[in-house]
């Protein structure tokens, strides 16, 4: 009987630790946003990738949580943040066509992921010199109302003399569904004849004798496997710094985690009801919205009900707190505070709008903590590590620091990723331009800066 127990107790530790012989191409770990966008450029490319996710396929918690992300163009002359947007959308035309190829109809549209509606940037006059750069030889479309009488007669907004606002139209600016754009990033490395496996947790990774040894842990089961692999993205969000420790320990002093709160508000019903059509129209097409102050409040409208009224989704870029337990912050409530500071910017808006609604018709139904990881610079980080000797390791590339950024750009920031893992190139200025400002140049002149 003792040595039965002894039998089972040994084979249930080798069950629990199992080795693959097998060494992987590439490892992705992260199946976001950031790590499905790199997992697809490199599947698009020809790799055999493996893309690791500790979630299931349905995401609950997360930066690429949610139905609803800003997507816009807008921004001064040579700005790498409209290039990113704009190389991401042509990036999912690409992934959209490749989905829809050796189907009898049409089962995938760009409308599934985007809707472009116009986008409201409403700055203060201090600003003036940032707004004159920022339309300088700008080649988007968009309407500029400079004083109150020109908002009035643009847009039928109420502002003050000091407000001026900007409204962007452009085809995919509006806001950008991440749930579905991952899944259907999952479906392109999955008909490429890749892997995304889901609810498996990397608990260690190293690397020795020039191969990644990446201990996994089944979040159902609780088993554990050691994957090898030759190449390895890190896209991990906020759980880069740890994940990391081993191969680029000064990572964590790098990117620092951040809780951000978002609010969503829906209109009393029957206030709702109440509004014209016309007036129902403006408030569609004036969001999403993003007042650049010290805080940026940001809105857009998350989803509308079966009754065709909105949800809207408040946010405030600037405004963060510190993180106590990652894993917990997720699960973490909104404070009255917050709450309030959502319904009051969002009132100011409908008043804004000149819409016959105020702070009190404004019903509070969810709140969502999510984590920014942040860069000094807020520029995020597309780049190889850099090993102990300051040498490139050109088998790894982390992909993180987004800062709240990420979704606009993400399959340009992906695209990046696989070219630097690849050793590819692409020789156009704005691509040079923002692969330096987010690569290794940059991860080894902070690193400088940190030491000193």
């Amino acid at each position: 009987m003792k040595n039965s127990i002894l039998f089972l107790f040994y084979s249930l530790a080798l069950i629990s630790c199992q080795t693959s012989d097998k060494i992987e191409e590439v490892v992705v770990i992260g199946g976001g946003l950031m790590g499905s966008s790199t997992a697809w450029e490199l599947s698009k490319y020809g790799q055999n990738v493996l893309l690791i996710e500790q979630q299931d396929s349905i995401y609950t918690f997360g930066s690429s949580f949610g139905e609803a992300r800003i997507s816009r163009s807008l921004g001064p002359n040579e700005d790498i943040f409209s290039y990113l947007q704009q190389t991401s959308v042509k990036e999912t035309k690409d992934l959209i066509k490749y989905l829809n190829e050796g189907e009898s109809k049409k089962l995938h549209s760009m409308e599934d992921i985007y809707k472009t509606s116009p986008v409201t940037y409403i700055y203060s006059q201090s600003q003036s010199n940032e707004v004159e750069e920022l339309l300088d030889g700008q080649t988007d479309k968009y309407e500029y109302a400079t004083n109150s009488g020109e908002a009035l007669e643009k847009f039928g907004m109420k502002v003050s003399d000091t407000t001026m606002v900007i409204r962007e139209y452009k085809q995919y600016s509006g806001t950008l569904n991440p749930k579905i754009l991952i899944k259907k990033l999952h479906q392109g490395i999955k008909k490429s004849g890749n892997r995304v496996q889901y609810r498996q947790k990397v608990t260690d990774l190293k690397k020795e004798n020039g191969i990644y040894k990446i201990t996994i842990s089944d979040t159902k089961t609780g088993l554990s496997k050691t994957v090898l692999s030759k190449k390895v993205v890190a896209a991990a969000g906020p759980y880069n710094g740890t994940l990391v420790k081993d191969i680029a320990p000064y990572i964590r002093r790098l990117i620092n985690p951040e809780r951000l709160f978002l609010s969503f508000l829906k209109i009393d019903p029957i206030k709702y009801d109440e509004l014209t059509p016309q007036d129902k129209n403006k408030l569609t097409a004036s969001y999403p919205v993003a007042y650049l102050n010290s805080e940026i409040f940001y809105s857009m409208i998350e989803k509308f009900d079966e009754e065709d009224r909105p949800l809207l989704k408040i946010g405030g870029h600037f405004l963060r707190t510190d993180i106590t337990d990652l894993n917990a912050v997720w699960e973490m409530e909104l404070t009255e505070q917050e709450i309030l500071w959502s319904k009051e910017n969002t009132a100011d808006y409908m008043v804004k709008l000149n819409l016959p609604l105020t702070a009190s018709d404004l019903e509070f139904v969810k709140g969502y903590s999510c984590v920014y990881s942040l860069t000094e610079s807020e520029v995020p980080y597309v780049s190889h590590v850099i090993k102990t000797d300051e040498e490139i390791d050109t088998s790894f590339v982390l992909v993180g620091g987004m800062s709240g950024i990420g979704a606009k750009g993400s399959l340009a920031y992906g695209l990046i990723a696989a070219d630097l893992l690849l050793g590819k190139s692409n020789e156009s200025f704005m691509y040079q331009k923002t692969k330096s400002s987010l690569g290794t140049d940059r991860l080894r002149l902070d690193l400088q800066n940190i030491d000193e």
